[in-house]
């Protein structure tokens, strides 16, 4: 499946996420002014594409680890724009947002053993979210 072919409906969305209906229609309805990064609307219909849905997954991690939702979408669409990142990529980011933390980044789980922690960080494993997102579209595909 095309990672930015905006073809699947809602509920494939959230069986792909992992997150609830409802909440996607709820964080949708919080982003309103920035709904065009993970989805659109034709008539009455919403409609993902694979980025999309990693959009939203990222962005949940990144809310439930204390980013506000807006920050947290933006961080992940920033992070996915330019495609999938690789399988064993890690997104590192500060877990206290204040001036001059350091905006998060990707890096290869084999460079974690090598990072110095000067405060606390948190860690999504973007890669293997994104590629069992990707695998999942991919059954979909082929089901069609």
């Amino acid at each position: 499946m095309t990672w930015d072919r905006r073809n699947l409906t809602v509920a494939e969305a959230a069986a792909m996420s992992g997150i609830h209906r409802a909440s996607i229609d709820l964080l949708i309805h919080r982003a309103k002014d920035v709904e065009t990064l993970f989805s659109e609307k034709r008539g009455s219909r919403r409609w993902f594409s694979p980025r999309d849905v990693c959009v939203l997954r990222i962005a949940f991690e990144l809310e439930r680890s204390g980013r506000n939702w807006l920050t947290a979408i933006g961080t992940a669409f920033d992070h996915l724009f330019e495609g999938p990142p690789e399988p064993d990529a890690l997104l590192i980011a500060p877990a206290v947002q204040k001036r001059a933390c350091g905006l998060p980044r990707i890096i290869s789980d084999r460079d974690v053993p090598r990072l110095s922690f000067e405060r606390s960080e948190i860690i999504i494993p973007i890669g293997l979210i994104v590629h069992s997102i990707m695998e999942a579209a991919d059954g979909l595909a082929i089901q069609s």
